[in-house]
This record gives structure tokens, C-alpha cells and sequence, in this order.
């Protein structure tokens, strides 16, 4: 089944179009009933596509926010480049020097999106509601757009960029940022997944490259960009408004609970007065906080003048016309898949259609295999997206369950990631953010110290150039478009390598007996290996029953190159040669559940496994972690060490 199909099978429902069209009227106050798990992104979301306007989604918190707005994205992904998450910017009530970076650029490129009078599904909460924003003609008065063939000038643009708060670096890493290099300069807007790069010749550009400032290559050509400027700057010396401003009159508002979304704007505003007071008390001048937090009371007069639906579990408004929904809760299996099993033969029975979500195809795997165990097979549809919380309908006659739910999971919203490569590309900054006198390496000339950044002139074009100093004083420059070609010199702490003289055949001669001996230790290995190979070892059977449910209880979900080492391991494993395998991995990134996986394998086979660990404090670690993820299954996990025999 199909997106579409999917939902088509709700447009069709009675109380959908009745929904439909009584948010036609404005200011029409409504209530739907019965919206339980995901099933109100699904109908609130057909409500907005048909109202065609802009749509304010306001749930009760940031966590049931994040998860409603990954469901719109699912079932509409159509509509997806125009539905944003608003979260709140500052970290402290009211001190907006604290601001969250990635939240604070996220609010950016919502009020960027809406200062260009386009239509979108907002998904926010009350604390990001309750801070208000720049006047929309502000921002959009503020908004700079750059085209191709557009005669402007470094000069112009470096003011520009300068006076609305983007930081001039060596190299563009995060949002807020610009670098000039001769003739380029690399901007990365506060509203961009990546930063853009524009050649100049003269005072005219002449291209517009989008980039990733980790590797520093093209991702795309473009004709035209627009650089959204520092919100926080406007924040703070212009007169500021709600996000309704921005929104419009005619848009739908969604809410959770207006009762809970009142109080909680109430408590923010007094938590922000509390702030003003102690800067008050500190002699700092402060503005008033209505100037920058919306007030419970002007939120009560704005919203009456909406068409605006709640759809939480219960409504407060008397006035409010009713819409009953007869959707109910996810059953709940506790991963009895014996209890599953004969729900999914019921369902058949009455002629119910029973879909599966899921995110990876090896959870569904796992499903199948284990349910026919079980009984053999079950009929369902699998439905290859996610859905945060399942749901059932009778007059539908349709069941929506999700594997979270079924093998009892954590499951993690996810938000936009764009706005975090800089952690990526800090790896980038701190190699080439090098101190006049630091070693490094060149891939071609060796090892030289770094003496800084340099303008030479290059086919009578001036362009920057990284200055490295050789033996006896001789300087190689390189340009910036071969940084690549540089690493920074790695050696045992305190060693002071040795300088190569250019021009020698001495790099080059180093070189070659490094490239010599690993042959040498290569053909080592390859002996070593060929031995390895040679000798028989156990192969062990393919997964069981008891394997798939252990995989499928994992609390979480499984990373793609957990999965793929989890693959790796187990094809190892039921080969006929010994294994030799190593797993690397941060702290945290899951090496263990991979090790528990293989050991239960082993024991499913007869074998008892010993995991061999370097300290006692390790031992006992991993004794908790294996008998707590085991401890539902027919195995016995214990440990011994140098305390215990």
C-alpha cells in the first residue's frame, strides 16, 4: 500500500470531511474527539491540505511536538519542504545571549520561509510560542538576495555580512559565518543546510555554488540565494511581535489543549518577569518582558480571532462544536508474539486490515520469522516509513501497529541535522587551524612547518595561499584549493621531527621504503591468512527463533553500521572458517549489543562463551549489561575475576 493510498482511506472517513469543512468558516472554535497515537497528524494534516492555508500545529510540549511534526513529514512528503519544527531559542528564560544555536537558527529559517509569504505547516509548543519574533517586514526588509551575472562588490557584501552579524573566519564551518579568499567568498546564511560560494570577477558574480564545508566540495550550482541575516541582532533592536504575525488571519490553528498551552504561556511569562527583576535589581537596563515574551492575555484575544480545533483529550470550551473520532489506543503485546499472532488472525477473521510501520526492512524481517514460528504466517501489510504511536479504527476497519510498540522499543523523533554538521566540520577547522610553527605534512614534499596565510598574485588574480617553511629556509606555497594535500604532523609526544628540503630526492626515497616494507608485512599477512583459511572451524547454524526475538527486543534502533557489522559477525560466524574479526566504534555507538548477539548465537548452538574483558571494574560492567539483556531468554550469565573464583 502506497502513501496515497494510505490516505485516501481517511479522506474518505465521514468525520474527516465534516472536519473539512467546518474550518471553512472563520473563526470557528472545534473539538475532535477520539484522536489517539498518530491518527491526528494523519486527519488534522488532511484538514490543513484541504484549508490550503498556512496551519499552526501547538502540542502541549516540545517531546509530543517533535514526534507530531516526524509524523506529518511521513504521511505528507509532499508537503515536506514546507513543514518546520519552531522550537525556542533561548536556553534561560528570557536571557537570549543563551541561545540554542541549532534551535535558534531553526526558528531563522521558519521566519525566512514566512517573510516570503509562502504557505506552511508550522509544528511548535508553548515555551517557543511564548517568544516573540522580529516584525515580519523586518526581516524581510533585512533579507539580502544575490543572482548571478549581479554586479555588487566584495567590499559591499564584506559590510553587509559584517554589520548583520555574520563572523569573518579563515574557513566557513557553521551559520554565521563568511570567508573571503581573492576573488571568493564562501557565506554560510542563518538560514542554510550548507554554506553557498561566490566567485567574483571584478565586482560582478559570476557563480553560486552550495558546499560541504567538511570536504569543501560542490553540491550544487545555483542562479540565485537569498541570506536570511542575524535574527538575534533584529531581536535586539527592533519591536517584536508573535508568530501569528508572520502566519496570518487565515490560518488554522491545531491545538492540543488550549488550557494546558495557556497555562504553560503564563508560566514562561512569569519566569521571564522574575529575570527582568534581577537585571532590574542589577541596575542593568532592561526592556519590559511584554517586548519580548507574548502575554497569556493578548494570546487569549489573538486566538478568538482564528478558525482553531482542539484535539486533546479533553476540551474546556462548552462553545466548541464536537467532532467524535472512534480511533483507540495501540494494543499493548509486551512482545508476546503468541498474543500478536492470534490478534492478526482475529482481525482477518473480521475482515480488518492490519498494517505494520517500520523503519528498518531487517525489524520486519524479524517479525515474519518470528511470527512464523509462532504459528506460521500472519497476514499484515508492511509499511516501509515510521509512525511515532500505532492506532486502531473500526469503522475504518483498520489496525496501524508499529514495530516500536510491538517489541516494546524506545523510538527517537529525529529533527533537522543540517543546521549540526559543524561538529563534522570542525574536524576540517582544527586541521587547518594551525599556529606559525606547527609541523606538518605534505603529501608530495613532506614535513615543513606551517608559517601562515598568504596573498600571491596567480594569473594576475590575488588569492590566498598557505605558506610552509622547508629546510634551510625555503617556502613552498600551497593553494587553498589543495589543502587536502596537508596533514598536520603526528608523532610520539614531545618528538621533534625532522624538516625535508625541498627540491631532494630524499621525500621521495622515504617514501618508497615505507610503500616497500608494507608490501613486506602484507605478504606476511596474506601467509598468515592463508594459513587461517586452511584450518576447519565450528560453522553454526542460521539465526533462530530465539535469535530474531533477542535482536528485535533491542531498546533501540539499530544504526546502519550496527546492522551491518551485526551481518558481518553472524555471516562470520555460520562460515566453516575461523572467525577474525574486529569491531571498532566510539563509546556508546553499540560494540556491545553486537557482542551480545554473536555470544547468543553461540549458546543457542550449544557452546558456552567466554567474554574476555582487561579489568575487573570492565567485568562487572558487562556481567549487569549481558544478564540484564539476556535475562528473558534460556541462557545463564556469570562472571569470575580475581575477587571471585
Amino acid at each position: 500500500m502506497t502513501n496515497q493510498e494510505f490516505l485516501q482511506l481517511f479522506a474518505e472517513h465521514h468525520e474527516v470531511k465534516l472536519l473539512q469543512g467546518a474550518l471553512e468558516k472563520p473563526q470557528t472554535a472545534l473539538y475532535c474527539k477520539g484522536l489517539t497515537g498518530s491518527s491526528s497528524a494523519i486527519v488534522l494534516g488532511l484538514a490543513a491540505q484541504k484549508h490550503g492555508e498556512n496551519a499552526l500545529f501547538i502540542l502541549d510540549d516540545k517531546e509530543q511536538a517533535a514526534y507530531f511534526f516526524n509524523d506529518l513529514q511521513n504521511f505528507f512528503p509532499e508537503h515536506k519542504n514546507a513543514t518546520f519544527y519552531f522550537p525556542e531559542a533561548a536556553r534561560v528564560p528570557y536571557d537570549f545571549t543563551e541561545s540554542d544555536q541549532p534551535n535558534f537558527l531553526a526558528r531563522s529559517e521558519v521566519l525566512d520561509f514566512l517573510a516570503a509569504d509562502k504557505k506552511a505547516w508550522v509544528v511548535t509548543y508553548p515555551k517557543a510560542l511564548s517568544e516573540r519574533v522580529p516584525i515580519k517586514k523586518d526581516v524581510a526588509d533585512n533579507t539580502f538576495k544575490i543572482a548571478v551575472g549581479q554586479n555588487l562588490g566584495i567590499t559591499f557584501l564584506r559590510d553587509w555580512l559584517t554589520e548583520y552579524g555574520f563572523d569573518r573566519v579563515d574557513f566557513v564551518v557553521e551559520p554565521g559565518q563568511f570567508a573571503i579568499r581573492g576573488g571568493i567568498v564562501d557565506i554560510f546564511s542563518f538560514a542554510s543546510d550548507n554554506p553557498y560560494r561566490l566567485e567574483f570577477f571584478g565586482d560582478e558574480v559570476e557563480s553560486i555554488r552550495a558546499f560541504n564545508p567538511a570536504d569543501q566540495l560542490s553540491i550544487s550550482k545555483m542562479n540565485h540565494l537569498t541570506l536570511m541575516p542575524n535574527v538575534g541582532e533584529i531581536l535586539n533592536q527592533k519591536a517584536h511581535v508573535s508568530l501569528m504575525e508572520y502566519l496570518g488571519e487565515d490560518t488554522a490553528l491545531f491545538l492540543q489543549s488550549e488550557e494546558i498551552i495557556a497555562e504553560e504561556l503564563k508560566k514562561n511569562y512569569q519566569d521571564a518577569a522574575k529575570q527582568y527583576d534581577i537585571k532590574a535589581q542589577q541596575g542593568e537596563q532592561q526592556p519590559i518582558p511584554d517586548d519580548k515574551f507574548l502575554h497569556p492575555t493578548v494570546w487569549s484575544k489573538e486566538l478568538k480571532n482564528y478558525r482553531r480545533a482542539e484535539f486533546g483529550l479533553s476540551s474546556t470550551k462548552k462553545e466548541a462544536q464536537q467532532i467524535v473520532f472512534d480511533f483507540k489506543e495501540h494494543p499493548v503485546f509486551n512482545k508476546q508474539f503468541d498474543a500478536l499472532f492470534k490478534n492478526l488472525q482475529d482481525r482477518k477473521k473480521q475482515h480488518q486490515q492490519t498494517l505494520v510501520f517500520f523503519n528498518q526492512t531487517s525489524q520486519i524481517e524479524r517479525l515474519v520469522a518470528i511470527l512464523k514460528d509462532v504459528g506460521g504466517a500472519a497476514e499484515f501489510t508492511a509499511m516501509p516509513f515510521s509512525m511515532s504511536r500505532g492506532f486502531v479504527s473500526e469503522s475504518l476497519k483498520l489496525a496501524c501497529y508499529t514495530d516500536h510498540q510491538i517489541f516494546d522499543r524506545y523510538n527517537r523523533f529525529r529533527l533537522k541535522e543540517g543546521f549540526r554538521q559543524a561538529k563534522q566540520a570542525l574536524t576540517l577547522k582544527e586541521i587547518y587551524n594551525l599556529n606559525k610553527g606547527d609541523y606538518v605534512t605534505h603529501i608530495d614534499h613532506g614535513v615543513g612547518q606551517f608559517s601562515g596565510l598568504e596573498m600571491i598574485d596567480v594569473n594576475g588574480k590575488q588569492q590566498e595561499a598557505v605558506r610552509l617553511v622547508y629546510r634551510d629556509g625555503d617556502v613552498l606555497y600551497v593553494s587553498i584549493h589543495s589543502l587536502h594535500r596537508i596533514s598536520k604532523f603526528t608523532s610520539q609526544e614531545g618528538a621533534v621531527p625532522k624538516m625535508n628540503k625541498l627540491g631532494t630526492q630524499a621525500w621521495a626515497t622515504l617514501k618508497n621504503k615505507t610503500k616497500k616494507r608494507i608490501k613486506e608485512l602484507a605478504f606476511d599477512l596474506i601467509q598468515l591468512y592463508a594459513k587461517r583459511k586452511s584450518q576447519p572451524g565450528f560453522a553454526f547454524t542460521p539465526d533462530t527463533y530465539l535469535q530474531h526475538e533477542l535482536e528485535a527486543s533491542f531498546e533501540y534502533e539499530d544504526t546502519p553500521d550496527q546492522l551491518k557489522a551485526t551481518i558481518a559477525v553472524k555471516k562470520d560466524m555460520e562460515s566453516e572458517t575461523p572467525m577474525d574479526r574486529l569491531v571498532c566504534g566510539d563509546v556508546g555507538f553499540g560494540k556491545t549489543e553486537i557482542a551480545i548477539r554473536a555470544a547468543f548465537k553461540a549458546v543457542a548452538d550449544n557452546k558456552q562463551v567466554a567474554i574476555l574483558v582487561p579489568t575487573t571494574v570492565l567485568c562487572s560492567q558487562h556481567h549487569r549489561t549481558f544478564r540484564k539483556r539476556l535475562e528473558d531468554f534460556p541462557c545463564n550469565v556469570d562472571y569470575i575475576n580475581r575477587f571471585r573464583s
